[in-house]
């Protein structure tokens, strides 16, 4: 075991750095799964060895070579049928960070109706098509409303169906990671929720209105309340000013990003 772990080493640093498409097929048949890895992570490898590593035997392997789809549109379909279901959610995500770019019309069809709910929850954060995301607001699934909240896209009527939602946990997740909205009178209102969790969102949201804060530091919870009596004072007190400036950060984001109801 020992004696073999140079061989693994330098195949791993091979398939690193080679720009050698056969070079690099070899190496995806290597027996260590770093060496595959390493090979799916380099952007030379041709889409036919990502289209094996994608099946691979191994879990992590088949990952990464999800995670290489960014730039490879050709597989995206291939990859939303996997068997593997974390495939399908990785692929899901591809474009998380990137408000410009979204799968295919047809690759987000196939996902919005993926039986893994992380898929379809990942698919209504990012979908950039409105009919796809007003079946994700409907879900059966309170987790896939609740993500439908970070979708930046999303309307001052689609936000409303959120925080109005039978379910705690998604007004909770549109109190805490709405990026366009909610607006000052929603966050208003979801200070007064009968939800705890949710009146707690709203606090350590860092752009929640005054009104808000006021609000909860009357709070039936004496936690609620006793938070909020100090952001009265001084909010860095209670969040961050890196974790403010980083949500007002993405906020702006959104800002650029056309929603749903213009």
């Amino acid at each position: 075991m020992i004696m073999a772990m140079p061989t693994i080493r330098s195949a791993r640093l091979q398939a690193e750095s080679s720009l050698d498409v056969t070079t690099l097929r070899a190496l995806a048949e290597h027996e260590a799964r770093p060496v595959r890895i390493a090979v799916a992570e380099n952007v030379t490898t041709d889409d036919s060895t990502i289209g094996r590593l994608l099946v691979d035997d191994v879990d992590v392997v088949r990952f990464a070579a999800a995670a290489a789809l960014h730039d490879r549109p050709q597989l995206h379909e291939v990859a939303s049928s996997s068997p593997d279901k974390w495939v399908r959610a990785v692929l899901a995500h591809l474009y998380a960070d990137d408000d410009q770019r979204s799968l295919a019309l047809a690759v987000q069809q196939t996902l919005a109706v993926d039986p893994l709910g992380e898929a379809r929850g990942r698919t209504a954060e990012t979908t950039n098509d409105v009919q796809i995301f007003e079946a994700l607001l409907a879900d059966p699934s309170s987790t896939v409303r609740a993500m439908c909240a970070s979708n930046p896209r999303i309307s001052l009527d689609q936000m409303e169906r959120l925080i109005t939602d039978r379910h705690r946990a998604v007004r909770a997740a549109a109190a805490a990671n709405g990026l366009r909205y909610p607006d000052d009178d929603q966050l208003v209102r979801l200070a007064r929720d009968e939800s705890v969790e949710v009146r707690c969102a709203v606090l350590f949201r860092p752009d929640r209105p005054r009104r808000a804060i006021e609000l909860i530091a009357e709070d039936s919870d004496e936690m609620n309340r006793h938070h909020a009596q100090i952001a009265l004072r001084d909010e860095r007190a209670i969040i961050a000013p890196a974790a403010t400036q980083q949500a007002r950060a993405e906020r702006r984001r959104a800002q650029r990003v056309r929603s749903f109801g213009e």
